[in-house]
């Protein structure tokens, strides 16, 4: 019985590893003033939640990039972050924003 439970456990533990690996962000920070939007690529979700916007805005303040608010939105797999990543894109290109693409290489 005990190694029944035992497996059951380790079983539940895989599975939550599994479905943590397949959740993918992205981050962005508009900065309205300046009509820029800045935007990371796409990315696995490692560690807490807030933990890819207080990094990306750190990244921005230390290199002196003006921005107001950052987020970083999340989607079960790597195609639905996608479709939203290319979506935030052509959504701001239209309303005349540039987009500048940058790196999470401090927070991946």
């Amino acid at each position: 019985m005990l190694k029944k439970t035992l497996a059951g456990f380790v079983l539940i533990a895989a599975s939550s590893q599994m479905a943590l690996a397949a959740d993918w962000q992205y981050c962005l920070a508009p900065s309205h003033a300046e009509h820029k939007v800045y935007m990371s690529a796409t990315f696995p979700m490692r560690g807490a939640l807030a933990n890819a916007d207080s990094e990306f805005e750190r990244m921005l303040d230390e290199a002196g990039l003006r921005h107001d608010d950052v987020q970083c939105p999340r989607a079960d797999d790597e195609r639905s972050i996608i479709l939203m990543l290319q979506y935030a894109i052509s959504f701001n290109q239209e309303a005349g924003n540039t987009i500048i693409r940058l790196p999470l290489q401090r927070t991946r």
